[in-house]
């Protein structure tokens, strides 16, 4: 069945990724850090889970922090302490290793981290997947799935620990996977001299959304595994306005199988007040209905010159090109908005549409 209402566990579940999965398995074989970059919902979970598939993984989904605007040292250990509880039910060696470092207490299948001063540190949580893996004759897999989250983290600074995994432990390989991939890029700091990570070379793989005639393939064949075939016309139209996203084609996909009269629209209600609800959260966040203007002009694509001319219009008043940089970057650094060439464009489709009618709350007036 190719329209799942979950991320696929195993390769066989998914469908046409096949250069994106040999080049990750090779990255994780032969790599200490892998990047997987992505719009939401084009599928990077499900390659990450596949590609992971009977390996030594833990696996840590950062979304859990997404809606914090400060992420502390004790937020992460609960996001890496889920992880491991998923894991020890069919790896007890692995509880046996991490009952050696202090500040964490094993109990079968249960395991608890201490607080405060007394908290395990990362380094010797990552030294006791190196040693899992080491005794496994293979690599252990940390899979970090939007670790850009963690650009929020405060109070610690976990880029030295990361750096000491890169460089010392052998049998482990850490994957930061993200939908934002300008903040990525932050968190890691990968282009800063000063930051532990500096120098450290990342294999970078990039999932991009189906090209048209492949959606549409994905789309026949989902629905002739299905035992149905609707009309060419409704596929093409679902192609037209998804425009790849294979987590938006698959919720289709599901909807058509009881509904097809309606799915589409149901579909594209549905995908609009998301893309509108994770945008507001992000305007209000940054406090400046700015980003809504900005983004409304690259909906129909926009150069930097284009901005700071339209936002001088809208305010009656010189704006800086400082300030012109910051909206144009946070957009992009936060995947709501994509640069080709010289122009800007809006990355999600559904956004697109969503926002002439989009009201954002706490707006200044």
């Amino acid at each position: 069945m190719l329209f799942m209402d979950r991320p696929a566990e195993r390769p066989g579940e998914l469908f046409d990724r096949e250069g994106e999965l040999g080049a990750l398995l090779r990255a994780l074989r032969d790599r200490a850090a892998v990047l997987v970059v992505g719009m939401r919902r084009v599928g990077k979970t499900s390659l990450l889970r596949a590609a992971t598939h009977g390996m030594s993984r833990a696996y840590v989904d950062a979304r859990a922090l997404e809606e914090r605007r400060h992420v502390s040292y004790a937020d992460l250990l609960e996001a890496l302490r889920g992880a491991l509880r998923e894991v020890l039910p069919l790896h007890r060696r692995l509880g046996e290793l991490l009952a050696t470092v202090r500040g964490v207490q094993v109990a079968g299948v249960e395991v608890r981290f201490q607080q405060g001063r007394g908290a395990p540190r990362l380094v010797d949580l990552l030294e006791a997947l190196d040693r899992w893996g080491e005794e496994r004759g293979e690599r252990a897999v940390l899979v970090l799935d939007e670790a850009q989250e963690l650009v929020k983290l405060r109070g610690r600074d976990i880029l030295p620990a990361l750096a000491y995994a890169y460089d010392n432990l052998r049998h482990l390989t850490i994957v930061y996977s993200g939908s934002k991939a300008g903040l990525l890029h932050r968190f890691l700091r990968l282009d800063d001299p000063e930051s532990p990570l500096f120098g450290r070379y990342m294999e970078r793989i990039d999932v991009a959304p189906f090209p048209r005639e492949l959606a549409v393939r994905y789309l026949e064949e989902g629905f002739a595994a299905a035992g149905t075939r609707p009309d060419r016309r409704l596929i093409e139209d679902a192609v037209d306005a998804l425009d790849g996203v294979v987590g938006w084609l698959a919720h289709f996909g599901l909807r058509a199988l009881s509904r097809p009269d309606t799915a589409l629209e149901e579909t594209l209600h549905h995908a609009e007040r998301l893309a509108a609800s994770e945008f507001c959260h992000f305007v209000e966040a940054m406090g400046t209905h700015r980003y809504i203007h900005v983004a409304r002009l690259m909906a129909a694509g926009a150069r930097w010159s284009d901005v700071k001319r339209y936002l001088t219009a809208l305010e009656g008043r010189p704006i800086t090109d400082g300030e012109v940089t910051k909206l144009v970057r946070n957009l992009v650094d936060y995947g709501f908005a994509e640069k080709k060439g010289d122009v800007y464009t809006l990355a999600d489709p559904a956004l697109r549409r969503a926002l002439p009618r989009i009201k954002c709350r706490h707006q200044e007036p």
